[in-house]
């Protein structure tokens, strides 16, 4: 019986193989380096994004000079008038409402005071509102109204063309009323408040929430 004789062929395909493989590492590694590049770029941009963001941040919280161009002289003129008017109409109404409290308590010393010096700072207003010149002292006020609560903030000018040219305001300060009040709680201030507090029936951590809204 004759013997059968099988032939097998063996094909070597580890050059084949590496190839492959060596393409499948590059196509991993450009993928990486895509994604990387992406990154980098986004980081980068973000960065870019958080300082413009900081320095809006830092302009916007900066304080700025008031500057009053000459157009607005008169205006601003007008406006002082207003804002004097507007106090002094502010002081009438405590004035009253103190005089109506020294009716029913005329043994009370202390209202009697107060009644003196309003008088006195309504009387200095009245000086300043004749006197609306550019060698005397002026003052301005912002107002804002939120809820219940004004806020306004002051500004001081030793003279009208201190304001008149730009130059920044020599003192400033920042004060509460709430509707249908006639006190005022002043920020900043050491002095006690309580008694401006009960007037308003407010607590000092509620009054000092709208500290924000100080324009100073």
């Amino acid at each position: 019986m004759a013997h059968r004789i099988y032939e097998t062929t063996t094909h070597d395909f580890d050059p084949v193989n590496k190839y492959i493989d060596e393409k499948a590492r590059l196509r991993r590694t450009k993928s990486t380096w895509r994604y990387t590049k992406a990154l980098a770029l986004f980081l980068i941009a973000f960065g870019l994004f958080l300082i413009l963001a900081a320095y809006a941040y830092h302009i916007f919280k900066k304080p700025h000079d008031r500057l009053i161009t000459e157009d607005r002289i008169i205006k601003s003129e007008e406006k002082i008038k207003q804002n004097l008017n507007e106090e002094i109409i502010s002081k009438n109404e405590k004035i009253k409402e103190l005089e109506d409290k020294i009716n029913t308590n005329p043994e009370n010393q202390k209202l009697t005071e107060e009644l003196e010096k309003i008088k006195k700072e309504k009387e200095e207003l009245q000086n300043q509102i004749q006197n609306v010149v550019y060698n005397s002292e002026v003052t301005t006020w912002d107002k804002q109204t939120v809820g219940e609560f004004t806020i306004t903030t002051g500004y001081s000018w030793n003279t009208v063309d201190e304001l008149r040219y730009g130059e920044k305001h020599t003192t400033d300060w920042c004060y509460l009323r709430k509707s249908n009040t006639t006190v005022d709680y002043y920020y900043d201030n050491n002095a006690n408040q309580d008694l401006q507090l009960n007037e308003m029936n407010i607590t000092k951590s509620q009054a000092e929430n709208n500290r924000k809204y100080c324009n100073n």
